[in-house]
């Protein structure tokens, strides 16, 4: 069975769906996780949550973890802080109202608010932007959706894997130009949405094969995971 990882599609809907086109992604037969940020930045953010929500409840085989920008949305909405408004959240909501309906909307946040900071399988870790330690209590610390890419990897990558029983933490958040791996961890967040030449990227992690979406060429690239050490 492939597992396929995305994380920080960003509102990137239909460069999402060209992906797991390419890939021939098929729910009844492979693995997906979508490690967070859904929404924000790009100009589909209900049409993204849609589907993914529409996968993750219907297949037993998707996974979803919630991101840094799905938790601004529900500060938002609960009054807690407006940062959301500074991440076109105006937009992002009426892409949202537009995907799920009147009587949807309300469904789609209750589904937000139960996605889990972390997933785990037998292999590896998924977590947004990773986490601190110890990692018993990553799974309760919402702190950790906003851990800056260089306070996690000043970790070791030994006392990582050591904490996690050898697992790889497989994470987004922080923009790179490659999807990396340094042994202990790896980064799939190209700059969708974010950075100049910005790309999506889908990793399929029985193969290592890394697909990338190219915004400025709107083509897709097959690669292979970068090694560093």
């Amino acid at each position: 069975m492939r597992k396929f990882v995305m994380s920080d599609i960003h509102g990137s809907y239909n460069e999402m769906m060209k992906l797991f086109e390419y890939v021939k992604f098929n729910p009844n037969e492979d693995e997906l996780v979508v490690a967070g940020d859904m929404i924000n930045r790009g100009p589909l953010s209900g049409e993204v949550l849609r589907e993914i929500k529409y996968l993750h409840e219907h297949y037993e085989t998707v996974h979803v973890t919630i991101g840094n920008h799905e938790e601004m949305m529900l500060w938002y909405i609960d009054g807690k802080h407006p940062m959301w408004s500074q991440f076109e959240g105006a937009r992002s909501a009426a892409t949202i109202n537009n995907a799920f309906g009147k009587y949807g909307v309300a469904e789609a946040v209750a589904w937000i608010r139960n996605l889990p900071l972390i997933y785990e399988d037998e292999r590896c870790i998924f977590a947004h932007a990773g986490f601190r330690l110890p990692f018993e209590t990553a799974k309760g610390n919402r702190d950790n959706l906003w851990l800056p890419k260089k306070e996690f990897y000043r970790i070791p990558a030994e006392v990582l894997l050591g904490e996690t029983c050898g697992k790889i933490i497989v994470h987004g958040h922080t923009p790179v130009k490659q999807v990396t791996f340094d042994g202990a961890r790896i980064a799939i967040d190209l700059g969708a949405q974010v950075v100049p030449n910005g790309k999506l990227s889908c990793l399929e992690l029985a193969e290592g094969a890394v697909y990338e979406y190219d915004f400025s060429s709107k083509r897709i690239y097959h690669k292979k995971i970068v090694i560093k050490s």
